[in-house]
């Protein structure tokens, strides 16, 4: 039975991990995972070798706990991870209400009077996710209000970098030198001095050298960009913090009621920079504090040239960086750094793969930003 499990396990672990979309630390609803665990025992008596039945209870439980560890440290990404270490002595305490299935199964040896047990479970994420979202934003159905400016480059052309070796400069020096008889040769050293006389004629020859290796030079790679739409990311952006009880609120909408420097300037400099100038920003703040903005998300996203794969026509993988401002005091706080954040997905073209990719990093980026603020406790 045990041996079955494992297999079962390593079967579906490969399926799962084939290149498909997916993003980091995110994980699929039906996903397995395995623990395994062993303790020894004491036999119920003189007469018996067997373990108690609670022995064998106690080792599945160890499993089924090895098992869930491996589930919190693949799909708990680190914001998600800060608000279990709060909670969890609470989903511990009911760890069978968060589980799908599992299965269990033991194996004694009674030579070495231990219990060896394996564990195979799957997660109700759904479940898990609404607990983690259930205090978040306002919690009274008027939640925080939160902006967004998240801009995105693509590279557009790619250029290899050179690699050019260069042989190693080498210096060589040589002298001879012919000594006849009764000449009285003298060398010395820092420790004793040597004097002899040649009887006969020798001849001594001496070569020395440098060797100086000069190594590689290497020519980065070299990209241009262009500045792509964030639509699909700011879609999934806006449904997961609507489901976590924050009220998103899109940055063109502000800037229509508030005013702020134009959507199209911030992004730029934000998608070529890293960064707003120091102009831009103060206005995008200013607007937003008239507004009533308690929340600003600042981010960015780069994006690779999409590649072919022989598993779905493109693939493409890109990177979220950003932090999240509260404008609540008059100096804007710092109270989330969000990244770097991957995502990776796939599709018959190559457009198609990078919205696939920027609509599985708005998920991944809501949902940190909004773990990230329950753990904190400024929501």
């Amino acid at each position: 039975m045990s041996r079955q499990i494992f297999v079962v396990a390593l079967f579906i672990f490969v399926i799962f991990n084939l290149p498909t979309q997916n993003a980091l630390a995110s994980c699929s609803g039906d996903q397995p995972f395995y623990g395994a665990s062993s303790a020894s025992y004491t036999p119920k008596g003189n007469f018996s070798s067997k373990p108690e039945p609670e022995d064998i209870e106690n080792v599945e439980k160890q499993a089924l706990l090895a098992a869930w560890n491996k589930y919190i440290s693949t799909c708990m990404d680190k914001g998600r991870m800060q608000e279990y270490l709060s909670r969890g002595s609470e989903i511990l305490g009911n760890l069978d209400s968060y589980i799908l299935d599992k299965k269990l199964s033991h194996k004694v040896d009674k030579k070495t009077k231990t219990v060896n047990a394996e564990a195979l479970l799957t997660v109700n994420q759904s479940l898990i996710d609404g607990l983690f979202t259930r205090a978040s934003g306002g919690g009274d159905g008027d939640g925080a209000y939160m902006v967004w400016i998240f801009a995105a480059k693509q590279a557009s052309y790619t250029a290899g970098g050179d690699v050019t070796t260069y042989d190693a400069d080498v210096k060589k020096e040589a002298n001879a030198r012919s000594l006849n008889s009764v000449e009285i040769v003298s060398a010395q050293d820092d420790t004793s001095e040597i004097e002899s006389t040649l009887v006969e004629e020798n001849s001594s020859s001496s070569s020395s050298g440098q060797t100086t290796q000069r190594g590689k030079e290497t020519t980065s790679v070299i990209r241009d960009y262009e500045i792509i739409s964030t639509a699909d990311f700011s879609t999934k952006m806006s449904s997961v913090l609507a489901l976590a009880n924050f009220e998103p609120i899109e940055y063109v909408d502000l800037v229509n009621e508030c005013g702020g420097e134009e959507p199209d300037v911030v992004e730029e400099e934000l998608a070529m920079n890293g960064k707003m100038s120091r102009e831009t920003r103060k206005s995008v703040i200013t607007a937003a504090r008239d507004c009533d903005i308690e929340y600003l998300a600042i981010g960015t996203i780069d994006i690779n040239q999409p590649q072919q794969s022989g598993v779905e026509g493109y693939n493409v993988i890109l990177s979220i960086n950003g932090e999240v401002l509260s404008l609540a005091k008059r100096l804007p706080k710092k109270v989330a750094a969000i990244g770097p954040v991957q995502a990776q997905a796939g599709g018959p073209e190559d457009n198609t793969a990078v919205r696939n990719a920027l609509h599985l990093a708005g998920d991944a980026t809501a949902n940190e930003i909004v773990s990230r603020l329950n753990a904190k406790g400024v929501n």
